[in-house]
């Protein structure tokens, strides 16, 4: 059946099914019951599963939970001092023309867990869905970014989704076992909403086992703020997989972008394309990194950075990128290199190639960089610096993963006997599950037989 949840005032009755005890269990509120269960006359029955249309702002505290689905009918906006709140198991569909977006002074809080995550995907049937079916999910607060009025792009109405401000540490949430799937509509024409967008978030807020997938945009894009980011899955992004931009200074270890042939970057970085020295400056560190691009077709990077980006990226694995490795952009950027300030060390970096910084595995010199001087969009700038003698990045290492490049059932653990070189103990200031001894390259520890992302995340084709 389906209901309709208007202006979050409540949801218009319908008939009600005949419910079904859950072990005859006693109890005396619904929190006592299993997910989903309801605390009737005593005892826990399972609620009927209803289908709700959302269709306006949601202006007092709600809960969506399991095992009722939500159908996002617009835009819907969480509106300040509102928490929004979504149980495990719950799913959310989204309609064209729709999206989630917790404004500047809202709260979501979306725990799922490992065997029952939160999902949100397109409301078309399976096998009819593609990229940018939706909007996607758009959380903004009120910690620094370096430009002034900022808005969220992509969306009409302006006043409803400025961002930024001077709380380092505002919390927008937790997203939690969460997965964001064929997302990305535009909503205006030529600006695409991302997968998930994080805008003014700070370090209070908590982004864990969060996967997005097949999104028409980036999958994650992080404007300014100090939000921190573990065990993130990126896969099939249609444009770049991790874009950040105007200051952001948090942290992310554990992350795997596996990009579809028709996407860009594995990351974009960027400072502010207006000022490229402006304050705060984007400086995020990973840590724990698999950057997968297409293998032997599309035209993909593993990292663009650019506009005065600043950053450390530590133990890494970039494999299968058919354009280049890395390409720096403009000056600025590149005087963040020279001043120490953007870094990337305990890398491994196999079958990149053919143009840019690359590596090809067929020549006999394992270290041989080559750079297309006819691309030159940084004054000349050499991407080779980065390979010096004294360099931690390792060239022309199979790092072993068994099926990297597989969209449906892909393996990126390494193989026990993988001769992964480059690792070593992540530094720098801790954040809240930050792991400082995972001293190996990429974002999986080898022979793991279960792995970070086993159970709550999915591949689908379509």
């Amino acid at each position: 059946m389906m209901h309709r949840l208007a202006l979050s005032l409540g949801l218009v009755a319908g008939p009600t099914a005949c419910s079904v005890l859950l072990d005859f269990e006693e109890c005396e509120v619904d929190e006592q019951c299993e997910a989903g269960g309801q605390c009737t006359a005593g005892r826990c029955r399972a609620a009927e599963a209803q289908s709700i249309e959302v269709i306006g702002p949601i202006t007092e505290d709600t809960t969506w939970e399991a095992p009722n689905t939500y159908v996002l009918d617009a835009v819907v906006y969480v509106e300040p001092g509102v928490t929004l709140t979504i149980r495990s198991g719950t799913q959310i569909r989204g309609r064209e023309g729709s999206a989630l977006i917790v404004q500047s002074g809202a709260t979501l809080i979306a725990r799922g867990t490992e065997f029952d995550p939160i999902v949100f995907t397109s409301d078309k049937p399976e096998r009819s869905r593609v990229a940018g079916d939706w909007g996607g999910v758009a959380l903004l607060g009120r910690a620094p970014v370096n430009v002034a009025g900022a808005v969220l792009e992509g969306v009409d109405e302006a006043d409803r989704v400025a961002f930024g401000g001077s709380d380092a540490t505002w919390s927008c949430g937790v997203l939690e076992y969460v997965r964001v799937e064929f997302a990305g509509f535009a909503i205006k024409q030529d600006e695409e909403l991302n997968g998930l967008t994080l805008a003014g978030c700070g370090s209070g807020t908590l982004v864990s086992h969060v996967q997005v997938h097949y999104g028409l945009d980036d999958g994650i894009e992080v404007f300014g703020g100090a939000v921190n980011l573990r065990n993130i899955v990126v896969t099939r992004a249609q444009d770049d997989s991790i874009d950040w931009d105007l200051g952001w200074v948090g942290a992310a270890q554990f992350v795997v972008a596996q990009q579809d042939p028709e996407g860009d970057n594995g990351f974009e970085g960027s400072n502010n394309g207006d000022d490229a020295d402006a304050v705060p400056r984007s400086s995020p560190r990973f840590y724990n990194v698999t950057l997968v691009g297409s293998g032997s077709t599309g035209s993909q990077r593993a990292m663009t950075l650019k506009e005065g980006t600043a950053g450390t990226m530590q133990n890494l694995v970039m494999i299968g990128h058919p354009l280049e490795g890395i390409d720096i952009k403009d000056a600025a950027t590149v005087a963040r290199l020279q001043a120490g300030e953007l870094v990337l060390s305990n890398a491994m970096m196999f079958d990149i190639g053919p143009e840019g910084t690359t590596y090809f595995p067929s020549l006999e010199d394992e270290t041989e960089i080559m750079v297309d001087d006819e691309r030159d969009d940084d004054e000349g700038f050499d991407e080779s610096a980065f390979f010096t003698a004294a360099s931690t990045v390792v060239l022309g290492v199979d790092p072993g993963l068994p099926a990297p490049f597989d969209l449906e059932a892909p393996v990126w653990v390494p193989l026990g006997d993988a001769p992964l070189q480059a690792g070593g103990a992540p530094s720098g200031t801790p954040f809240d599950g930050f792991d400082e001894l995972a001293a190996y390259a990429g974002a999986f520890e080898p022979a793991t037989a279960a792995p970070w992302t086993a159970n709550w995340t999915r591949f689908p084709r379509d």
